[in-house]
């Protein structure tokens, strides 16, 4: 009986506990004053249910608190989130103000160790500065040849498998172009899924399984390290996606650490680049940081990162935007007088930057990372020197302004997926438009572009920017110079290509085929 009463007092103890915290966030917290829903206030169930229950389902749910209850939400017992553009660049801002990342949002994937798992400003400066060289417009500027190679491939492939299964998926092509491409930059040994018969297999449904994992690990930390201890055969038959994942990361491992065998036993040259080659991570491991920096197991979680976010994201955002243009004639026929004006001979290779110089494919890539998204979730900002100021436009017959003074240290997200599709932005702002980022003399105009967040903005910019805009101007301009007067939807629709799940990256409607096209003859 003792130990029955002790478990109840244990247990009754437990439940006081959890009310006076329940209590001491509603009434007392530093964000108990800010509107939204009191469960969400009170709990991280509340999100825990809409993510993880029901599957990638909170940035809507965000979506319909901003509609009830304004531009500035709590959304959970300790962050807070704002739908209005104008403060942007308050939230992210450049190397002059400092922004932490939030703990709770880096531990999604399992790799507290990488640049994406930075919490702090400065820690995040120091891993980004050791990558930032590889990824500059000079240094992708020399990487266009390994682009262009791979686009010519990804072309010839497309016409084969079109020829063999009388379609092709897209999403499952440009997947393995964008990886063929990375690891080759990376690691000087390219992946070589262009080569795979029906562009299968490839990382893609390893990476979304990671991030499907990535709304539990939110609420669960422990979840990698635990799933890391079971050995991946048996986890496999378990779930045969985790297992997938897991084996994703031992590859990237692997990798990383026979590149390290090998920089270990080569001479430094003075300028502190080694004798072979010049991928990122042969040269990585001569950066200029900590020794405890340049380690392989902190090293292999830079190795996700790279090919994690260098593959998907765009990889998305390129079979969209086909989907876009080819749903549209009038789209795909401007494009296609733009691009044969501009490249006679369809096999002409323009460089990155005389593609971006034509108006309406730059006008077609932006609308296009307006309807992908990019990242899909919220990303959190912390201004942990002082409060931030949120100024509300009042709406009614209210003059003037709200200013909401934001906690230091309190993280404040933004939606990538919330601001594309403002309608005070963004005229019928599901409807693919490119003439909006064209001005009445048919030239670009740059007054929306501060308004993208596919890769963040400020000093924690995706680091990768430079590459993905290489990799969609050249895929998208050569694709449709080459094989737009050919290429015909498939049995795809709108719904293969709208967001129904936040996985951290867009996800369609889980019985999606992908965007698939056929070729009509030559």
């Amino acid at each position: 009986m003792t130990l029955i009463y002790l478990s109840l007092l244990v247990l009754c103890l437990w439940i006081i506990s959890r009310v006076l915290v329940i209590i001491y966030r509603l009434a007392w917290h530093p964000l108990a004053r800010f509107p939204g829903p009191k469960f969400a206030a009170a709990t991280s169930a509340y999100e825990f249910y809409f993510d993880a229950i029901k599957g990638g389902q909170y940035t809507f749910e965000i979506g319909h608190m901003h509609r009830k209850y304004g531009p500035i939400v709590r959304i959970s017992p300790n962050e807070l989130h704002i739908n209005d553009p104008g403060f942007i660049e308050e939230l992210y801002p450049g190397p002059g103000k400092p922004r932490d990342k939030y703990a709770y949002a880096t531990g999604q994937f399992g790799i507290p160790d990488s640049v994406f798992g930075a919490v702090s400003h400065d820690t995040h400066r120091m891993r980004r500065g050791a990558l930032s060289p590889f990824f500059s417009k000079a240094a992708v500027t020399k990487v266009e040849p390994i682009i262009y190679s791979a686009v010519d491939k990804l072309i010839s492939r497309i016409e084969e498998v079109v020829e063999s299964s009388g379609f092709v998926d897209l999403t499952m092509a440009f997947s393995c172009m964008t990886t063929d491409i990375v690891t080759q930059y990376a690691f000087a040994e390219s992946s070589r899924f262009l080569e795979n018969p029906t562009f299968t297999p490839n990382f893609h449904e390893a990476i979304l399984a990671g991030t499907r994992m990535g709304c539990w690990a939110r609420h669960f930390p422990i979840l990698f390290p635990v799933l890391r201890s079971i050995p991946i055969d048996i986890l496999s038959k378990i779930s045969p996606e985790t297992g997938l994942f897991l084996r994703w990361q031992e590859s990237m491992k692997k990798k990383v650490f026979e590149i390290w065998q090998e920089q270990s036993a080569l001479p430094i040259k003075h300028n502190n680049i080694t004798q072979s080659g010049s991928t990122i991570f042969h040269n990585l491991f001569h950066a200029k940081i900590p020794d405890t920096e340049k380690h392989p197991s902190r090293m292999w979680q830079e190795g996700q990162i790279v090919i994690g976010a260098g593959t998907e994201t765009t990889a998305w955002t390129l079979a969209a935007t086909t989907f876009f243009i080819l749903d549209n004639p009038n789209i795909l026929s401007n494009l296609r007088k733009e691009l044969a004006t501009y490249m006679p001979n369809s096999y002409e290779k323009p460089s990155c930057r005389e593609l971006e110089a034509l108006p309406y494919l730059n006008a077609v890539i932006q609308e296009g990372l307006r309807l992908s998204y990019g990242v899909a979730t919220r990303l959190q900002r912390i201004n942990s020197k002082s409060p931030m100021i949120f100024r509300q436009k009042q709406t009614d017959d209210a003059i003037g302004e709200k200013a909401w003074e934001i906690p230091t240290g309190t993280p404040v997200g933004m939606t990538a997926a919330l601001v594309h599709v403002n309608p005070e932005l963004f005229h019928h702002p599901h409807e693919f438009r490119p003439e909006r980022w064209l001005g009445p003399d048919g030239q670009p105009h740059r007054g929306l572009d501060k308004y993208i967040l596919s890769f963040s903005r400020g000093s924690r910019q995706c680091i990768g920017i430079n590459l993905a805009y290489s990799e969609l101007y050249m895929g998208i301009g050569i694709l449709i110079r080459r094989l737009g007067d050919r290429m015909q939807l498939f049995e795809t629709d709108r719904t293969d290509v709208d967001m129904v799940e936040d996985c951290f990256v867009p996800v369609p409607k889980r019985e999606s085929k992908g965007v698939r096209v056929r070729l009509s003859a030559q």
